[in-house]
């Protein structure tokens, strides 16, 4: 995936409860197929489980002891990482990708170290809306256009054109209005924040250090799009585990979530939108 991997839209969506969206049922694949790609999509990948473990509070038993030792390595070294070295746009915002942008994982580091940022789940999204938080989604807008959490705002992180639209590599670029839209679309800076992309990445497992083609903790626009409403004076900005995909995932076995609206192509079985099984995107076996 290229470095400019999101999308662009009009940020005219305005803020409001989840308990008041009148949501529509995605329509759901009956067969025991279909249940079985969902469960899969959600067990088959060890890190995205060890994610969860770690953000419910609830190492897992094998590693527990590292995990220990690790907390308490974090803790030494909180807020201690220096903000990171790019090159700021002409609104004096250092991007979080494209020309300008600093190394990934010196984000990471200022996101979890200096900003403490905090990741939370579906559920937790879902009453903090209902206390009047906004859930910002930043997906392409083809992707939002098609299927959305209700109640969300779109302000995507990257734009594009028919090409882009199209699925063709290459024609996506980073949205360079983003901040301009987002604080248009919550002018007020104090307001809590989620943010979500298509997959979320990751603030609990830190970047490889071996890289390989694909870094799946930057997600695809969440992380990189706090980095740069940080910087523009947001206060309390979220991370939903999993992104939108895992909202939806999550629809199918928690009754107290509203269904998505719109048809998620993770039902759609001839489709497979997930791709996890037999393929590892830290080896670069799968794009967004």
């Amino acid at each position: 995936m290229s470095a400019f991997a999101f999308a662009l839209g009009a940020a005219s969506a305005t803020p409001s409860s989840v308990a008041s969206s009148s949501a529509r049922r995605a329509p759901r694949a009956s067969s025991s197929s279909s249940a079985s790609l969902r469960s899969t999509a959600m067990t088959s990948s060890s890190s995205s489980s060890r994610d969860l473990l770690r953000l419910r509070g609830r190492p897992s038993s094998s590693s527990s002891s590292s995990s220990s030792s690790r907390r308490g390595a974090s803790v030494a070294t909180r807020a201690k990482a220096p903000f990171p070295v790019g090159v700021p746009d002409a609104n004096g915002i250092v991007p979080g990708v494209g020309k300008g942008m600093p190394k990934w994982p010196e984000v990471w580091s200022w996101l979890n170290d200096e900003k403490r940022m905090q990741t939370i789940d579906s559920r937790e999204a879902v009453k903090m809306m209902n206390r009047g938080a906004v859930l910002l989604d930043v997906r392409f807008e083809p992707d939002y256009e098609k299927w959305s959490v209700p109640g969300s705002v779109h302000v995507p992180y990257v734009t594009g054109g028919v090409l882009a639209k199209m699925r063709l590599p290459g024609f996506k670029k980073k949205n360079v209005d983003f901040v301009s839209q987002v604080e248009a679309a919550v002018p007020d800076k104090k307001t809590k924040i989620i943010l979500a992309c298509i997959w979320g990445g990751s603030l609990v497992r830190e970047p490889p250090k071996n890289r390989g083609l694909t870094d799946d903790t930057k997600g695809a626009g969440s992380l990189p799009g706090a980095f740069e409403l940080y910087q523009a004076g947001y206060t309390n900005l979220y991370h939903m585990y999993g992104g939108v995909n895992q909202y939806y995932q999550d629809c199918a076995f928690d009754e107290s979530l509203i269904d998505g609206e719109g048809i998620w192509p993770g039902d759609l079985e001839w489709f497979g939108y997930r791709q996890f099984v037999g393929k590892d995107r830290l080896k670069g076996q799968r794009d967004d």
